[in-house]
């Protein structure tokens, strides 16, 4: 069955406090969204990768190309206003059957065998979601600014990549936008499909502020 790679990378980064967008950040003589591109060229050479990044970052990506070397992209896609609008213009650049794996530009260290199993699981399940345990103790606040303990056990964090059966995806991707709509697994939740969890990566951070960018310059290898 083919594979495919959507690299979502539709923001700019407002949360990173830099003029310029995350993803091209320079982590270790390269930009972010070059390490992100490298573990899944690695990882999985046969797929086919696609960006889908915000349109007025097109000719900065490109100048970065000529400087970096080619990302291995054989789409550049227009971003939308929402998460859900870029996956959705990334998924319409795609076939109607195969398996897609949709991954944030900005989680630049999932591991190889992560990637694989991802795919793999979606191949024979429909759908493959990373995961990893909570570490820390967490609170529910509720309306009045109380709040109260909660058993972590019954929570998990949710990484990307993200991969599911495109013949499952593409329709469930035919609705109005929601605000529940927080990743690509709820929207093929809400269409009806059943999500099948898989083992995720500690290492598998995602670069959101520069606290985080400090951490990815020192992990990066």
């Amino acid at each position: 069955m083919s594979r495919f790679v959507l690299i979502v990378a539709g923001g700019t980064g407002s949360r990173m406090r830099s003029n310029q967008a995350k993803q091209f950040l320079s982590v270790k003589g390269l930009p972010l969204m070059w390490w992100t591109l490298r573990r899944f060229r690695d990882a999985v050479p046969d797929a086919q990768l696609s960006i889908v990044l915000n349109e007025s970052l097109f000719e900065e990506f490109r100048e970065l190309e000529e400087k970096y070397g080619e990302s291995g992209a054989v789409n550049l896609i227009k971003g939308g206003d929402q998460r859900f609008h870029s996956v959705l213009n990334g998924l319409l650049a795609l076939p109607d059957e195969g398996i897609v794996a949709i991954h944030d530009a900005v989680r630049p260290f999932p591991s190889s065998t992560m990637i694989q199993n991802c795919f793999e699981t979606a191949a024979m399940h429909g759908s493959a979601i990373p995961v990893i345990p909570l570490k820390n103790s967490i609170r529910e606040v509720s309306s009045d600014g109380t709040s109260s303990a909660v058993d972590r056990s019954n929570y998990i964090t949710v990484q990307t990549p993200q991969c599911f059966d495109l013949a499952l995806l593409k329709p469930s991707f035919a609705v109005d936008y929601s605000p529940a709509f927080t990743d690509d697994a709820s929207v093929f939740e809400a269409a009806g499909h059943s999500i099948h969890l898989c083992e995720g990566d500690p290492m598998n951070m995602k670069i959101t502020t520069p606290e985080d960018l400090i951490i990815a310059r020192a992990l990066s290898i």
